[in-house]
């Protein structure tokens, strides 16, 4: 009878402790400890599409061990995401191991460290080149590398080479560090590769732990590191670790802190008695920054040119109407510039298509409450993990006339002048957490593109049909399926 007695009060115990808050958004709620469990709980973004359909532009779910209020609205996403109280981040084993489990960094911190970080980071930046036409000349030094490699193929299929990661990669270094690789570099390769194996480890089994935290301290080794290659994942951050302090401790040795020449010798010139921007150390938080600059600023910008490449396969008769535009507006014997760019309005048109169409971060980066705050009514706890049906705005018909078409006239307005402000367009997020590198990606998706289509018509192989389908094996980010495409020469 006691053991009885003992089960029912656990039971009792369990419902009351994670029963639901009467002033959430209408939603599923599930069982104690694991939540509510959708059949398609590996892709988040279906999961939103399927309480829209039940519950319209707001709701909650209980999953595992947090709660999340979806936002499937365009402007109720620009409103939450503006609130100050929306800021943080969640906790989330994933997002814990990419700032060595403290608050550092630029993109997984919260508070103080992020809020003056960012400003930090900002400010100095700018003054190394973000944004600037200063940097014009550092894209096309790259962009220039990638054409020759590219004519390398002899216009046979091949996939789109590490080097982009590597060309994409060298801007963001010169800036952060004042170094350049060869796109053909072996360590810079490996470390790329670790970029994209991460970013496959945190979307496979091991964002279970996301799920349930508590899994990570009672799975067995044989699970966590053989199913979800959580040793695999720890290694690749400690050999980047390894590779990023050697950077810092060889700028120590030798900065002017009179002439700073990059970011790394900014911050260690400004750094005090006491860690910058309140945050716990100095050297882990000049690492985290330099880790999310060097995973944000390459790989999202890497990835949206393959969703290029790929499209204009796809779609010739946009290929050749973008080609005529960039042979009008620029000499042959040239590569495309920035002062071009107001006479190639298709072409930027078709960048933002493709920033729309393939819709990379589906459901932006999860934020998080850091106090109790009111949306649309309902009251959401401290704590709650925020998510936004990013790819639902970008497919919303209300805001876009062929909405699951790839469609740049989506960016022009009757005149064929570009349309800079769209609603329902949200590629780098909005709000105080908006991505602070959109400008210089925006600058090198220009640049790079322009002067790939400008050497080479990109085409499908013979035989092959390609597909624009989104890689299922990806439940955090649209990325394009492994293809091979050919690189024609142009007279």
């Amino acid at each position: 009878m006691l053991t009885v007695f003992l089960v029912t009060v656990l039971v009792i115990l369990a419902y009351w402790s994670t029963r639901k808050p009467k002033e959430l958004p209408p939603g599923r709620w599930g069982l104690p400890l694991v939540g509510y469990l959708p059949s398609n709980i590996s892709v988040f973004k279906e999961v939103m599409e399927d309480f829209k359909k039940d519950y319209g532009s707001i709701f909650t779910w209980r999953v595992g061990s947090h709660v999340v209020v979806g936002l499937n609205d365009y402007p109720l996403i620009k409103s939450v995401f503006s609130m100050p109280q929306c800021q943080g981040r969640p906790d989330l084993f994933t997002f814990n191991i990419f700032k060595l489990n403290t608050n550092s960094g630029l993109v997984f911190s919260e508070g103080r460290v992020w809020h003056e970080g960012r400003r930090f980071a900002l400010r100095h930046l700018r003054d190394f080149g973000l944004g600037k036409t200063s940097m014009e000349d550092i894209i096309e030094r790259e962009a220039q590398e990638l054409v020759a490699e590219f004519g390398k193929s002899g216009e046979q299929p091949i996939e789109v080479s590490w080097s982009l990661n590597v060309a994409v990669l060298n801007v963001i270094w010169r800036i952060v560090a004042n170094r350049r690789y060869s796109i053909h570099d072996p360590e810079i390769l490996r470390f790329s590769r670790m970029v994209a194996t991460n970013l496959e480890i945190i979307q496979g089994p091991a964002s279970l732990l996301d799920m349930f935290p508590w899994l990570a301290r009672v799975a067995p080794s044989l699970l966590l590191d053989r199913w979800m290659r959580i040793d695999v994942l720890h290694k690749n951050l400690a050999d980047f670790h390894k590779f990023v302090m050697d950077i810092i401790e060889e700028h120590k040795d030798t900065m002017d802190v009179n002439s700073p020449r990059d970011l790394i010798d900014t911050y260690l010139a400004a750094r005090g008695d006491e860690p910058a921007f309140g945050a716990a150390d100095d050297d882990i938080n000049l690492f985290a920054t330099i880790s999310d600059l060097f995973g944000a600023g390459s790989e999202t910008t890497s990835s949206t040119t393959r969703w290029v490449l790929l499209l204009m396969a796809l779609h010739p008769e946009v290929q050749a109407r973008v080609q005529k535009e960039i042979d009008e507006a620029v000499a042959r014997n040239s590569l495309p510039s920035l002062k071009d760019r107001d006479k190639m309005p298709y072409t930027d048109a078709m960048l933002l298509e493709t920033l729309r169409y393939s819709s990379l971060l589906p459901l932006s980066l999860f934020h998080a409450t850091t106090e109790q705050v009111k949306i649309s009514g309902y009251t959401v706890p401290k704590g709650t993990l925020l998510m936004a049906n990013v790819e639902g705005c970008h497919r919303d018909p209300t805001y876009w006339e062929k909405p699951d078409e790839f469609y740049p006239e989506h960016f022009l307005d009757k005149e064929g002048r570009l349309l800079t402000k769209k609603e329902g367009f949200l590629p780098f997020s909005t709000g105080r957490r908006q991505c602070l590198g959109e400008s210089l990606a925006r600058m090198e998706l220009f640049l790079f593109v322009s002067a790939i289509l400008q050497n080479f018509t990109i085409k499908a192989p013979e035989g092959v049909t390609l597909t624009a389908e989104k890689d299922k094996g990806n439940r955090l980010f649209n990325m394009a399926r492994p293809y091979k495409i050919v690189f024609a020469k142009r007279a």
